[in-house]
């Protein structure tokens, strides 16, 4: 599959832009229908922390990891950065990346304005 290199092109692909949010829950759910093991390394957790976590991501609730050190705390928010895109769209030469539909810093405004 070819990258859109204009907005224009991008609009016709049908893509739509996500929060993170809305990321993860969908890459979560296409990986759980798919029945890819998430969070590999990750043991003695599969039937406690595993799932909660899941059903966070699943219901976008926000997350806080607390614990002792050594419970895969780091590891397990390592492992989520899997559930994102690869890639995200961004207007080429801006320095936040910004959104090309909804830009938000001036320069990128006159882009996809002109």
């Amino acid at each position: 599959m070819t990258q859109a290199t204009t907005i224009g092109a991008l609009r016709e692909t049908g893509y739509r832009p996500r929060t993170v949010k809305e990321e993860l829950r969908g890459n979560l759910i296409a990986a759980l229908a798919a029945k890819r093991e998430m969070f590999k390394g990750i043991v003695g957790y599969e039937t406690t922390v595993i799932p909660q976590i899941e059903n966070a991501i699943l219901s976008g609730q926000d997350i806080i990891f607390l614990g002792e050190r050594g419970q895969a705390k780091t590891r397990i928010a390592r492992r989520l950065i899997e559930l994102l895109d690869e890639t995200v769209p961004a207007i080429a030469g801006c320095e936040i990346n910004d959104d090309p539909f909804a830009p938000i810093c001036a320069a990128c405004k006159y882009r996809v304005a002109n």
